[in-house]
This record gives C-alpha cells, structure tokens and sequence, in this order.
C-alpha cells in the first residue's frame, strides 16, 4: 500500500503517475480478491485511479536503459524496495540525480535506508507492534486487537512521504535542486503516540485500555454498550457538554462528577482526584444506564442536541450513510469505456479546486 497510496495522493492533486510494473502478472495487488468483474480487485481498484502503467523488468539493460529515460524527464520517483535493491542494479538517488539534478527521489521502506534494520523485512502488522500501539491498544496482560486498518501503511508509509514530497517540490522551486527522501514506516507511525508520549516521558506510564485519559479510564471520555449489544462513544469533556449530557439522560446527580466549579482541563480536578475503584463505580452506574435504551434509541434522544458530544459507533455502511446525509462529496463511482463502474473515495483535501478535474479508470495491464 505505501507507494501505491502515497502516488494516488499526488494523482489526485493533479500529477501524472506512471506506475512501472514487472511482468506477466504486473503488481501483485492485482491478485488480491474480492474482484470486481473480469477479476479487477477490488484493493488494486482503490489505490490505482488516474494513474497509467508500464511493464518493465529493471534488470534487462535494454529496458533500464527505457526507465532512465523516462527518469530524465521525471519530477519525482517513489519506490518501496528495501533500502539497497535499486543501488544494486544501478538504480538508486546517487545515480539518477546525474542523470536528472532535480529529482526528488522518495524512498519508503520499514526501518529507513540506515541502521541495523535496514533489511529487516516487514508489513504494517510489523511496524505497529513494534511502535506500541498495539500493546497499548488493549488490555494490560492480555493479547491485542488486531486493528482493522493499515497505520503503518497510511501514515508512515503514505501521508507523511506524501508531505514530504509536496515540501521537497517547494525546495526545489527555491533552490532549483533535488532531495532524497528517507521515509520510515516504524518511526514515522509514532507521531500518532504524539500526546500519549508526553506524558510517558514524564512518567513512564503506559496508556494500556481504562488505564488512561484517551482509552476510557474516566466516564466523560469512553464506550458504552447499549440495549442491543451495539455501542455509543462518549466524549462529554468540557463540563457543559457533560452537564447537557447527564440532562438528557436524566440523570442530574452524575452532574457533580464534573463540576462547573473545577477548571478547565482533562480529566478536570475532581475526576484526577477520584481513586481508581471511584471511577469504576462511575463507569459503571453510567453503563447501566446505557445498556437501557438500544443505539437506536440513543441516536434519536442525541440527534438534535449540538452539545452532548455523544454519537455512534458506526459500521462501514453506516458511515457511509453518514457521509451522504451531511452532503459529503467523499465518493464517486468511476466508470470506464463499457461503462463498467466501481466505487472510489477521494482525499478531503478541503476545496475542490485542489482535486484533479476529471479521474480515469485504474490501468489495466499492458501487454
């Protein structure tokens, strides 16, 4: 996914991609099911638009030779070979800057292009449970979750290299010269832990599940279960959310568990002060509470109240119908030539202009 999804970002903003591809069978996200018709995949579909493609094997000089043209002529180049496979063939910065000065040449891979793990293989998996995410995303003493989406993937090996280039390209306007880009997934993934972190190097907590401000440990910040075994999260921090909160779901005397009185902040002074067997008691009068009414329910007393600051949790399907009712334009369906269509999601960059104006299909294999 890295460079596929870091390259689509770009494509979208506008740049022309040539995606280069090895033969007979080209990337092998091809080869990932679902497909769609005529055995499109559905993962090769999402990351693909806008982009075109060429099959060339890197180790025939004949068609190297064709790729360093193509290079002469580039803006950018962004690969996700382990750190030293294109060296090998001839094919790293040192060399296609001399061919081309004002290169930006993006380099994605697991550990960076230096160090003892510079060849260590590896996957998304790889690089959150090594950054400590995953620890920390369940409960002490007890295995992980496995987490239904790419962290690693996305931010270390796709929006942060994708910023990277987007600054390497304003340099280059200044300067009028080329960058390299050493882009690690693992390191670059821990600028998610970025507020946990703070308060770890202070006090060398771990922020384990109800252990911690961000994963539940106080009642105005956590999940509950409902009626229907489904789920609402609830985010009430500052006191007059909470005091609306607690308002709605009649119940005033949770009011003082955050008072007016107390000073702005999280966990405010009397929750901090709370001992840990009072803030479960807390938790779990609040849980009762929710286990009264279906998420259904819930939804519908919440719906027209701006300041509660408690909503859903939603499956895939139900975020959509979300993004659809606030007007959203996150979406489209993609046709082809036969009119064959397939769903795609578009980047929020925040103004339309900022997107490219017409998308094309994702490429098919070229003979």
């Amino acid at each position: 996914m890295p460079g596929p999804l870091c390259t689509l970002m770009l494509s979208d903003l506008g740049a022309e991609v040539l995606k280069i591809e090895r033969g007979p069978h080209g990337d092998f996200n091809r080869l990932i099911p679902p497909f769609y018709y005529q055995h499109l995949s559905t993962y090769f579909m999402m990351l693909n638009r806008n982009k075109k493609t060429r099959i060339l094997n890197l180790k025939s000089e004949k068609e190297k030779k064709v790729f360093l043209k193509l290079v002469k002529e580039a803006d950018i180049v962004v690969e996700n070979f382990r750190p030293g496979a294109l060296a090998k063939l001839g094919l790293d910065y040192k060399t296609l800057s001399r061919i081309n000065p004002k290169l930006i040449y993006c380099a994605i891979s697991g550990y960076g292009q230096q160090g003892p793990w510079r060849n260590m293989a590896g996957h998304d998996l790889n690089y959150i449970a090594l950054t400590g995410i995953l620890e920390t995303a369940g409960f002490r003493g007890q295995k992980p979750p496995m987490l239904s989406t790419q962290l690693a993937d996305i931010v270390g090996g796709s929006l942060l290299p994708t910023i990277s280039i987007l600054a390497a390209l304003e340099h280059r306007r200044k300067t009028h010269k080329g960058m390299f880009i050493d882009s690690a997934m693992m390191p670059a993934t821990m600028v998610l832990l970025m507020m946990v972190l703070g308060k770890f190097f202070l006090t060398g907590e771990e922020p384990y599940q109800e252990e911690d401000r961000m994963t539940g440990r106080y009642p105005n910040y956590a999940l509950y279960q409902t009626k229907d075994k489904r789920a609402m999260a609830l985010a009430a921090i500052e006191a007059k959310f909470w005091y609306r909160f607690c308002e709605l779901i009649h119940k005033e005397e949770f009011k003082s568990w955050v008072p007016l009185t107390d000073a702005p902040g999280f966990p405010t002074a009397s929750l901090a002060n709370a001992s840990d067997q009072k803030l479960k008691r807390m938790k779990r009068k609040l849980g009762l509470v929710f286990k009264t009414k279906t998420q259904k329910e819930w939804i519908r007393l919440f719906k027209s109240e701006p300041d509660v600051c408690c909503t859903p949790v939603n499956n895939f399907k139900e975020a959509l119908e979300l993004l659809t009712f606030l007007g959203r334009k996150d979406f489209f369906m993609l046709k082809n030539t036969k009119g064959q269509a397939i769903p795609q999601m578009l980047f929020p960059f925040g103004n339309s202009s900022l997107h490219r104006k017409k998308h094309t299909f994702p490429p098919r294999l070229d003979k």
